[in-house]
């Protein structure tokens, strides 16, 4: 395939999915700039993966897999280095200019709840929560089926409970 007809297709592509990625980086990071960063890296990793994108899987479950190994992988790295504080106070009072990025309070309440849930349970209630079915999820993770079926009971009781604990 030609190189701008490449290009083009994974352009359209990332049009059409950008939602996804978006929940990721929103899941997976509190800060407006760090969810931006990470949307980056996670287009830049599914660039260079995209020539050996064989279409074995659907488009969605691969761009899933590259998704989250990024983000485990800045996960990892980011464990290993010292805490960074903010720049200022003065920071967070900057304005968001990406209105995709704001977030509802009830759904800031259920990211703060799955925040507290392992980087793997994180991952198996963003994508029952996108509507995938219990085989995607496996496939997309390399968990067997009854595997994502018990974690996701588990994941929904800790998430009922830890709402109610945030409640006033």
């Amino acid at each position: 395939m030609e190189k701008v007809s490449l290009q083009k297709e994974f352009v359209q592509l990332i049009a059409i999915q950008q939602k996804l990625i978006h929940s990721l980086c929103s899941l997976y990071f509190s800060q407006s700039e760090d969810r931006k960063d990470m949307f980056q890296e996670i287009v830049l990793q599914l660039w260079k993966a995209y020539p050996s994108f064989n279409h074995q899987s659907k488009v969605s479950t691969w761009m899933y897999r590259i998704a989250l190994n990024t983000v485990f992988a800045k996960l990892r790295r980011e464990k290993s280095r010292p805490k960074n504080e903010p720049y200022s106070e003065y920071a967070y009072q900057i304005s968001a200019s990406d209105n995709s990025l704001e977030l509802t309070q009830a759904t800031e309440e259920l990211y703060r709840a799955i925040e507290q849930l392992s980087d793997v349970d994180k991952a198996i209630i963003m994508l029952y929560l996108e509507e995938h079915s219990y085989e995607e999820i496996a496939g997309i993770l390399n968990l067997s089926r009854t595997n994502v079926s018990t974690r996701i009971n588990q994941i929904k009781s800790k998430l009922e409970k830890l709402l109610k604990n945030q409640l006033p």
